[in-house]
């Protein structure tokens, strides 16, 4: 879970980065004489060519008049603050735009921008901490932008205050739900690395489980898995269940995953899927190439097969043993014995009857048969199926996923 917070956390996209710089409004009768005036166009024209030392040489002509007044001297620091930003030095462009807002009076607005910009160039210099000591001053200004507030907040996170980045991420989220827009994937990728940091394990899991139901990504699945076999471990019962979601969110990425999942399968009755996972794998380029475990994966591929003709001569004999007997427990397992082989709509119909009944464990049954009605494209057959499971049971905490799981490939 480490590892894969690290990658989240490199992953954040500034986006101060995209955002452009706030401009101070012009202020109201300043004026610039002559001998001031002529070396700030200078400057300016300079600027426009991207001569850049040539700029600075005309600012600092303008800024060495004796009788420059404070009016000048703003123009002057508002033009060395344009150079600097220019060349990148954010720092330098920062320095220079304080000075600036020092040197004339500024209204309440004006002055609010003024703390904005400089919360920007200080992100853009990359001093999270003096961002965010600007930034917060903006926000209590009444600078409220839904850019400048992810901007802060990233600056929060970046400045490792994780608590505050997470208070202001999820402030948007909440707005963005209130209007009835999907919330930005960038905050809620800030948000979900937010609570991580501050510890907040159960928030972290909400958040992914949010952020997987606008991108239902390879990374966004595997974290949830990491974090969801932290916070709780899957049950024995549900090992099986568990790989399956697992292997239908492509979360496996190597080939013994593979293989120990099809040994699982085939440990569980479910020859016919060991037989599917395997299959995957060797689509995939995972297993079957040349090296030391070939022999072996293929062996086990053979044997898989072998036991999936086994199991069909056997099946209808054991159905009828398990109707005769009203054994409801077994009807399930064979039920999903018979969706693996392909025969899709028995296993529902067995899984069907097994609820009818009193099976042992009727929360995974019903968690089988949802994840086969989505197998048969009843999706929302499926939903109400998932949805009658208890909601405080392990097999609600995997029902949600599968739900997830099918709406990202809609």
């Amino acid at each position: 879970m480490r590892s894969a917070f690290r990658t989240l956390r490199r992953r954040l996209l500034p986006a101060a980065t995209a955002m452009a710089l706030a401009v101070l409004p012009a202020v109201a009768a300043i004026s610039v004489g002559p001998e001031v005036g002529k070396p700030l166009q200078a400057a300016g024209e300079a600027l426009s060519k991207k001569r850049y030392d040539q700029a600075l040489k005309e600012v600092e002509k303008a800024a060495a008049v004796k009788a420059i007044k404070p009016d000048e001297k703003w123009a002057v620091e508002q033009m060395r603050a344009a150079i600097f930003k220019a060349q990148g030095k954010f720092n330098l462009a920062a320095n220079a735009f304080e000075a600036a807002t020092k040197l004339v009076p500024l209204s309440a607005a004006d002055q609010a921008g003024a703390l904005e910009t400089l919360s920007q160039l200080w992100y853009r210099h990359g001093d999270f901490a003096k961002s965010a000591a600007y930034g917060e001053k903006a926000l209590a200004a009444g600078r409220q932008s839904e850019a400048f507030r992810q901007m802060l907040a990233e600056a929060y996170y970046r400045s490792d205050n994780p608590a505050k980045a997470s208070k202001l991420a999820q402030a948007l989220v909440n707005e963005a739900r209130a209007a009835g827009r999907k919330p930005n994937a960038e905050v809620l990728q800030l948000l979900a690395a937010s609570e991580f940091g501050t510890g907040n394990v159960d928030g972290y899991i909400k958040t992914l489980r949010q952020q997987l139901a606008t991108q239902s990504t390879h990374d966004n699945w595997q974290r949830l898995f990491d974090a969801m076999e932290k916070q709780k471990p899957i049950p024995d019962r549900l090992d099986m269940d568990w790989v399956r979601l697992k292997l239908a969110a492509d979360a496996y990425e190597n080939p013994d995953s593979y293989t120990e999942a099809a040994q699982r399968a085939i440990v569980e009755g479910l020859p016919g899927e060991a037989v599917s996972i395997l299959d995957k794998g060797w689509q995939a380029g995972l297993l079957g190439q040349p090296g030391p475990k070939q022999e072996r994966q293929e062996r086990l591929r053979a044997y898989a097969r072998e036991q999936v003709e086994a199991q069909r001569k056997e099946l209808d004999e054991q159905q009828r043993q398990a109707i005769a007997a009203k054994d409801t427990n077994t009807l399930a397992k064979l039920g999903m014995a018979r969706a693996m082989l392909g025969q899709l709509d028995q296993g529902i119909n067995l899984l069907q009857q097994s609820l009818r009944g009193k099976p042992r464990l009727p929360a995974r049954t019903r968690l089988w048969l949802g994840i086969l009605y989505y197998k048969a494209g009843q999706s929302k057959l499926a939903e109400q199926t998932l949805a009658a499971i208890p909601a405080d049971s392990d097999e609600a905490r995997l029902a949600g996923l599968w739900v997830l799981l099918a709406q990202g490939k809609r």
